[in-house]
């Protein structure tokens, strides 16, 4: 498990907009006997944005020779620029080829341009596979989701999954745990509250300002492979970390841009899921993005997710963009080869899907 230290940098605004760098604490770090990557990752995060601030730095980033594409990396807030990866579409077969670029601070990916919600809506087709929760993979998925989420729960607040599909998850989840009350958001174009599993659940469809105009405040906010969705996950995790209890929890799991699948997959990797993933972030772009937020002692675990591993397969033949159906004889075998896989993705410490955790603090 990777563990992710905060630290503070002391600076002086000069008169003429530049910085005195006056010192910093790294003293969650510098205590440890060792450091892991993660720790190293947040330094390099440091000194870069440190390095910035010089009015040196400032004046050359304002030349035309250096505008060629620069972007603000929505994981650790370093500037990016350089060449895109291109990417097609390997599952739904979309004309549409997404451009990422890496950010050389944090390993995260983003794309860029970033698609507006308007484009991304018209990049999920009617038989999107999370809109749906038929068949048996998807029914021992969401009992090992349940059972995690089990343990997470606190004595107060509402459960919130953020991005929730048909609401089927928290249909079952409330089955399992009828002594919670759960809440799911989906976004939509028009707002609408319905009320399911005997008022135990209530499902908000609309924009994320319907879903904070009426949801109360949570012990537990889940967000399972959404994250990776948003165009600006900074300003949604803020919102909604703003709504967790003290002692609250907020989790999730989502693809890793620094894992061993994307090594040996590349562009076919299916962390990628393009275009519908706008983020993919590192495990330590993603503890800063949680700290950035305003959460706490945030950390990553590798994950169990054969179904994504089976994706990546499945777009080894294909050269352009393709179809890959998430059921049949086919899709079996694919899963299959990939639960015998998975122990070495796991094993490699450098997972190709993670679960992360944050807390809400006392104030």
């Amino acid at each position: 498990m990777h563990m992710c230290p905060s630290f503070e940098a002391l600076c002086c605004l000069r008169d003429d907009g530049s910085y005195i760098f006056l010192g910093f604490s790294l003293s969650a770090v510098l205590k440890k006997k060792r450091f892991n990557a993660v720790d190293v990752g947040h330094i390099l995060i440091f000194v870069h944005k440190m390095t910035r601030m010089s009015p040196n730095t400032q004046t050359a980033a304002k030349t035309p020779r250096d505008q060629i594409i620069q972007s603000s990396c929505p994981a650790c807030g370093a500037m990016v620029g350089g060449e895109t990866i291109e990417v097609h579409d390997h599952e739904y077969g979309l004309s549409h080829i997404a451009k990422y670029l890496e950010c050389g601070v944090c390993s995260t990916l983003f794309q860029e341009p970033m698609p507006t919600l308007a484009e991304l809506s018209a990049f999920y087709p009617s038989d999107y596979h999370s809109m749906t929760h038929a068949g048996l993979l998807n029914k021992i998925r969401n009992d090992v989701r349940i059972r995690r989420l089990s343990k997470l729960v606190i004595d107060e607040g509402v459960i919130l999954d953020y991005g929730c599909g048909d609401g089927a998850f928290m249909v079952q989840a409330a089955q399992r745990l009828p002594q919670r009350h759960f809440w799911g958001f989906e976004i939509a174009d028009r707002t609408e509250t319905t009320i399911l599993a005997e008022g135990k659940v209530t499902l908000v469809k609309g924009s994320l300002r319907d879903l904070l105009a009426i949801l109360p405040s949570c012990g537990l906010i889940t967000l399972n492979h959404v994250i990776e969705h948003l165009p600006d996950p900074l300003s949604v995790v803020t919102a909604l970390a703003d709504r967790l209890l003290p002692g609250g929890i907020f989790e999730g799991q989502t693809p890793a841009s620094d894992s061993l699948e994307r090594s040996v997959f590349g562009r076919k990797w299916s962390g990628y899921h393009a275009p519908r993933h706008t983020v993919i972030f590192s495990r330590a772009g993603l503890c800063c993005m949680l700290e950035r937020s305003g959460l706490s002692m945030p950390s990553v675990l590798g994950a169990f997710n054969p179904a994504a591993l089976a994706v990546s397969l499945g777009s080894v033949p294909r050269n352009g963009v393709g179809r890959i159906r998430r059921s049949g004889l086919k899709w079996f075998v694919l899963v299959a080869l990939a639960g015998g896989l998975a122990p070495i993705d796991l094993w490699s410490r450098r997972p190709g899907i993670i679960n992360f955790i944050a807390f809400k603090l006392p104030s």
